[in-house]
């Protein structure tokens, strides 16, 4: 399972990376005449004159008539084509694995209520999701687990202080103090992950302060310091190394926590604006037209998905093989 976590999370990551090679059209523009069209809208197996292959015909949404396919018209399938420019990570080009040879547009997850590309949005909401995980992670680390170490090793007054703080922080929910911070904050994509980071600030000091605990009375804690260490040293050569496992493990699975509080925030609009192709924001909009176009939610709703059990999968995999009683 903990394979079957990290090959779901690489394809994810290898999506990310290249996603404008990927995607075939840009995650912005906007076709109206185009709107809530279905996956796979005008594909067919038989070209003009027969033959086999992949053909595509013109799709559009009539007003008072729905969708429209102009079978008459089958443009061909080509793999490495030319379309819209694109610039990603320093790099300029035009090609994609993938497009039309004609006017017409392949769509593989179909269209959203602008008529844009939803597979070429899910592509490029991947670093969006995993940037949120990411910088999450890293508030929640870069703040929690120092004061769990600090409460931990020196204990007394300060860790009666910390950790009333920390209780205090656990008592609501995450995501309503998510909710709260990015009320304080205002609505935005880095605020959100502001907020996801905070309110993942005392899951990371509980869990550190634990595994300080454990460790500072051992006897090679004791035999630094009558060498004479000092507190730095033991803190960041002792004890804060061997509680990287329980780190580890609780940060694969932060990110899944992390992903979806953001998406969560995106839902209620809170979190990326328009028209940002964030899954959370895109599910929200889907919801209106669930009667209408009920993949324009359903698309997204499955990254999401997809993306939370890798990291959990990988989480798990990982507790089995960092934990020793599991041996």
């Amino acid at each position: 399972m903990a394979q079957a976590g990290m090959l779901l999370l690489a394809l994810y990551l290898l999506a990310g990376l290249f996603a404008p090679f990927l995607a075939p059209y840009s995650p912005y523009a906007q076709d109206l005449r185009s709107a809530y069209v279905p996956p796979l809208a005008g594909l067919s197996l038989r070209g003009p004159q027969g033959e086999f292959g992949l053909y595509v015909s013109p799709v559009f949404r009539h007003p008072l008539e729905g969708i429209q396919i102009n079978w008459e018209e089958k443009h061909p399938i080509r793999l490495f084509v030319r379309g819209d420019s694109w610039q990603w990570l320093g790099i300029r080009g035009d090609l994609h694995l993938f497009g039309v040879d004609g006017p017409a547009r392949l769509y593989l997850l179909g269209t959203d209520e602008q008529g844009r590309d939803l597979f070429s949005r899910i592509l490029y909401g991947i670093p969006i999701s995993l940037t949120i995980g990411l910088v999450a992670v890293g508030i929640g680390l870069l703040f929690g687990a120092p004061i769990g170490a600090l409460s931990a090793y020196f204990g007394g007054r300060l860790d009666l202080l910390v950790q009333r703080g920390v209780d205090v922080m656990l008592a609501f929910p995450g995501i309503l103090l998510a909710i709260v911070l990015v009320a304080i904050l205002g609505p935005g994509l880095t605020n959100a992950m502001i907020a996801v980071g905070i309110a993942a600030i005392p899951i990371y000091a509980r869990l550190v302060r634990g595994v300080v605990l454990s460790l500072k009375a051992l006897d090679y804690v004791e035999a630094a310091r009558a060498l004479g260490a000092s507190h730095r040293r033991i803190l960041l050569r002792h004890l804060l190394p061997n509680a990287l496992g329980p780190i580890l493990i609780q940060s694969s699975l932060q990110m899944a926590i992390a992903i979806l509080f953001a998406a969560g925030l995106g839902f209620l609009g809170l979190g990326a604006r328009p028209p940002e192709p964030e899954w959370g924001l895109m599910l929200a909009r889907g919801r209106e037209y669930l009667a209408v176009a009920p993949h324009v939610a359903t698309f997204p709703g499955l990254a999401i998905m997809g993306l939370v059990l890798a990291f959990n999968l990988l989480g798990d995999g990982l507790r089995d093989a960092l934990d020793p009683r599991s041996r």
